[in-house]
């Protein structure tokens, strides 16, 4: 795992709420693996586009492209807008962590951001 991460903007979510459920074990072990990383050495995330760290044991990930794009792309755009970050923007995985409590889940528009998600019914119970 290089420095800096690049990293979706609505993974800053994600990986708040992960409690082990996934698409398979390999996804499961390298999702903690990549926390476990990100949580011990707060390392420099690039906001990006299309797949990222994450992805990487995805079945969604088809070759470096998610199959379900367009529908991710808007989750991706509603959490860059409400964290008033853009694409390409550099910051420390606590940075980045912080900014996306104080402005989705604290102000409770965490549903408005990932109202396509099917992983929002276990996000939105860990969040109130």
């Amino acid at each position: 795992m290089n420095d800096p991460f690049l990293l979706r903007p609505h993974h800053a979510l994600c990986i708040r709420f992960f409690e082990g459920k996934g698409y398979s074990e390999a996804f499961i072990r390298h999702m903690t693996a990549v926390i476990e990383t990100l949580q011990r050495d707060d390392p420099s995330i690039t906001l990006c586009e299309g797949c990222d760290i994450l992805c990487d044991q995805c079945p969604h990930n088809k070759g470096g492209v998610c199959d379900h794009d367009e529908r991710v792309r808007g989750i991706d755009e509603r959490a860059l807008e409400m964290m008033e970050l853009s694409t390409g923007t550099v910051l420390s995985w606590h940075e980045l962590y912080i900014r996306a409590y104080d402005s989705i889940i604290k102000t409770g528009r965490l549903k408005e951001v990932c109202r396509d998600c099917q992983w929002l019914s276990i996000c939105h119970k860990k969040s109130e």
